[in-house]
């Protein structure tokens, strides 16, 4: 039995250019469009527990009762405490975009434009979705009943001050976990010296440009937080609730008689930060977008 004739890749490509539809596949996959910025990748939800909901059931969170000991003397009675737990319902929002192609520009395009729309539709839908979670976020810092006022700093950020933040978290017996920043406040933290930063971790961050952790917390950038402000958030269970209805989805959503592909791109989701003690927020004077 023969074996099967092998093509080379002066073949494959000669075949390519032979026609019309092989050209525009070629200028399809070596011609990427120009991009000014990354594609959002939401990160928000990262720190809150996130629970998708199942069909019909209700975003109801029950708090935590409450339920004090006292001391007992010698021969007496227990002492009787009346349990009252609180209930949320948790308000849900659905965030959505509906790009529309005309099916004149497609061809025109010398890069995959139907591809290209998905990925800037689903990037827009997540980056909307984590305005929306660092606006809770700022919501709870500057709740009248939250007992951690803001830790107002100079620039630059020093790592006294991220120490500080996680001190009024942990007092509460709990565990500062994430902290969240934009590009500009990272900036401060590469420049923070030996005494903070070990060998190892220095050597990572002079060949990467990257640390991952201070102090046990993990560091998230995004833009959308606004320049001059940290985010120090504690345990996912202990500071909030991320309910999904529905995940992020594409439909098609075409209009022939308009003669335009669409898609529908869309979530439902809901955002609750309940825990006062979990959440530290510092802010940076004289830090603005550069």
């Amino acid at each position: 039995m023969p074996f099967p004739q092998v093509k080379t890749f002066k073949q494959i490509i000669g075949r390519y250019v032979e026609s019309g539809p092989g050209r525009r596949t070629m200028a399809t996959k070596m011609t990427p469009s120009l991009r000014r910025y990354r594609d959002y990748s939401a990160v928000g939800r990262k720190a809150y527990l996130v629970e998708d909901l199942e069909d019909g059931a209700l975003p109801l969170y029950d708090k935590d009762p409450i339920v004090p000991a006292y001391a007992v003397a010698e021969a007496g009675n227990s002492i009787a405490v009346l349990v009252d737990s609180q209930r949320v319902v948790v308000p849900l929002f659905e965030i959505a975009t509906l790009p529309m192609i005309p099916l004149t520009q497609i061809r025109e395009r010398r890069y995959d434009e139907i591809k290209r729309t998905i990925e800037l539709g689903v990037a827009g839908v997540k980056e909307k979705e984590d305005t929306r979670v660092f606006a809770t976020q700022n919501a709870l810092a500057t709740d009248p009943d939250n007992p951690h006022l803001d830790i107002n700093v100079s620039a630059p950020l020093m790592a006294d001050s991220i120490s500080d933040a996680i001190a009024a978290i942990e007092e509460h017996g709990l565990r500062a976990a994430r902290i969240f920043m934009n590009g500009r406040d990272y900036s401060d933290i590469r420049k923070f010296d030996r005494d903070v930063i070990d060998p190892e971790t220095m050597q990572f961050l002079l060949r990467t440009g990257y640390i991952g952790k201070i102090y046990g917390c993990q560091v998230i950038r995004s833009r959308v937080i606004a320049p001059g402000t940290v985010y120090i958030c504690g345990e996912r269970e202990y500071f909030g609730r991320f309910p999904v209805r529905t995940e992020l989805t594409v439909i098609n959503a075409d209009r022939p008689d308009l003669r335009m592909v669409g898609y529908s791109i869309f979530e439902q989701v809901g955002v609750l930060a309940y825990n006062f003690l979990a959440s530290q927020r510092i802010l940076v004077s004289g830090r603005t977008a550069g």
